[in-house]
């Protein structure tokens, strides 16, 4: 279903957005079909695990799969909160179970993985490194998410600073593609504190993105607005979300 006689090479750039960013998933899904090829991925939080399991080689297919016959509550362990409500180490042996891959640059393409160090308050785009404390670091939002140690780094969400990282790809060859999952729509209710939490964090980061998303060649953002940030049991209808909208916006692009 190529669109295009020659394979057009992609830099993508997928934001955070914890549930919502199974749309990123969907997106993949629909620039294969066009005949694009993403070379590399630059991600944070929830792009950076949709990211990592790509570049490791999974297909949409797959991933969309693995997400609906995971139980993520599993994943989280509650501890007693000094630096964050649940620990991530279950997470983790889920991660290295699937993706079985102990470093970024041992990947079957290029990812690069925004994280904030609270330590410096620098923000970091990784592309070499140990694969699972980065990624892991790149997910755990301040207040719900226990910090995760690496080196001399302590690591939190990097979508806290930046939350759309094009910085690596400004200038690399290829089409500069932005994803952005967060619309700020309005909510009828807020369900509970981890909902309270996401919310606030995503909207406080709104104002990192605006100007990045500028320096996109072209920005993909799902119509997401009646989706909460945890409506991790909607995956398919996000998943498709994500897929319809890339199809709509790289139609029009000319090359």
């Amino acid at each position: 279903m190529g669109f295009f006689k020659h394979s057009v090479k992609v830099n993508l750039v997928l934001s955070g957005g914890a549930a919502r960013g199974i749309a990123h998933i969907g997106i993949l899904k629909a620039l294969e079909e066009m005949g694009f090829e993403v070379q590399a991925i630059s991600g944070v939080s929830a792009g950076a695990l949709v990211g990592a399991f790509f570049c490791a080689g999974y297909s949409p297919e797959e991933m969309l799969r693995l997400v609906k016959n995971t139980d993520w509550i599993k994943l989280i362990r509650p501890k007693v909160p000094k630096y964050g409500f649940f620990s991530l180490s279950r997470a983790e042996k889920f991660l290295r179970k699937y993706l079985q891959v102990e470093r970024i640059e041992d990947l079957k393409k290029e990812l690069y993985i925004g994280v904030l160090d609270i330590k410096s308050g620098k923000s970091f785009h990784f592309n070499s490194g140990e694969l699972y404390p980065i990624l892991l670091g790149s997910c755990a939002l301040p207040g719900i998410f226990e910090p995760i140690k690496y080196n001399d780094y302590v690591f939190v969400d990097g979508g806290v600073t930046n939350n759309l990282p094009v910085e690596p790809f400004l200038k690399k060859e290829g089409l500069l593609v932005g994803v952005d999952v967060n619309p700020t729509n309005s909510v009828e209710k807020v369900r509970n504190v981890i909902h309270i939490i996401a919310r606030s964090f995503l909207l406080a980061v709104r104002s990192n993105v605006e100007k990045r998303r500028e320096l996109c060649q072209v920005l993909i953002e799902p119509d997401l607005q009646n989706y909460s940030v945890i409506d991790i049991w909607k995956a398919h209808e996000i998943y498709i979300l994500g897929y319809k909208k890339a199809l709509e916006v790289m139609r029009k692009i000319q090359l």
